[in-house]
């Protein structure tokens, strides 16, 4: 059985505490942080609650991503697809600029799908989400309990950025990229997870039959992550 699937099945708290254990057993870096900034010391604590998978690189990068586009004038609602109980969409909850609206799509509980010992719902991804951005009201997140393959997003919907994390199946990955790029802005990011992971070559086979399909798209960044085996590529589109 994959270990990363067996590790899914375990109640929440067993599976924090293993990473307690592991965070404990493994060597401590030879290079320390004298002087951590606010990613470290105010933002990654409000998400470390919360169960996933999302660690302190993927933070950097989301950060990064988000606080540039803000900077450079960019608009758009957010978007994840497969967020589990909240912990990536609460980093992007706190880069939410006035006026924009965070949506997530998860399969939840819905017949068929990969079963978790902690299952995940709306209403905990909500708590967890008011917890760790508690300016954040209701009204700005729309979440969507469905098969990403047969997601139906308002047709004026316009993204800056999406995340994919949900079903692994080619099919799958494919159906949520060509949804996230009918929505996405012209200056806009799409980040996949799990590119390369060798447990999920479905992803791997998706993202590069859409690279091959679609010419204008370029990958801006392809990123390793402390500790995991899958990295994430950054998309976007050429506008010219």
């Amino acid at each position: 059985m994959r270990l990363r699937a067996l590790a899914r099945r375990l109640p929440s708290p067993v599976y924090r505490g293993l990473q307690r254990l592991y965070r404990r057993l493994r060597p401590v870096s030879p290079v320390p942080v004298i002087n951590p900034g606010p990613l470290l010391t105010r933002t990654a604590p409000r998400l470390a609650g919360i169960p996933g998978w999302m660690n302190l690189d993927d933070l950097a990068h989301f950060t990064l991503v988000l606080q540039t586009q803000t900077a450079a004038g960019l608009h758009g609602h957010l978007l994840e697809i497969g967020c589990y109980h909240g912990r990536s969409a609460a980093a992007m909850a706190m880069q939410l600029q006035p006026g924009e609206r965070l949506w997530l799509v998860d399969a939840f509980d819905l017949p068929g799908t990969e079963r978790y010992g902690d299952r995940p719902s709306p209403e905990a991804v909500r708590a967890n989400l008011a917890r760790a951005a508690p300016s954040l009201t209701p009204d700005r997140v729309e979440i969507i309990s469905a098969d990403s393959r047969s997601l139906s997003l308002p047709s004026g919907l316009r993204l800056r950025f999406a995340h994919i994390d949900g079903g692994h199946e080619p099919d799958t990955v494919l159906a949520d990229l060509a949804t996230c790029a009918a929505h996405l802005l012209p200056a806009g990011i799409l980040a996949v997870d799990d590119y390369a992971h060798p447990q999920y070559p479905g992803v791997t086979a998706a993202v590069d039959a859409f690279l091959k399909a679609r010419p204008q798209w370029r990958i801006v960044a392809d990123l390793n992550r402390g500790g995991a085996l899958g990295r994430k590529l950054y998309l976007h589109r050429r506008t010219a």
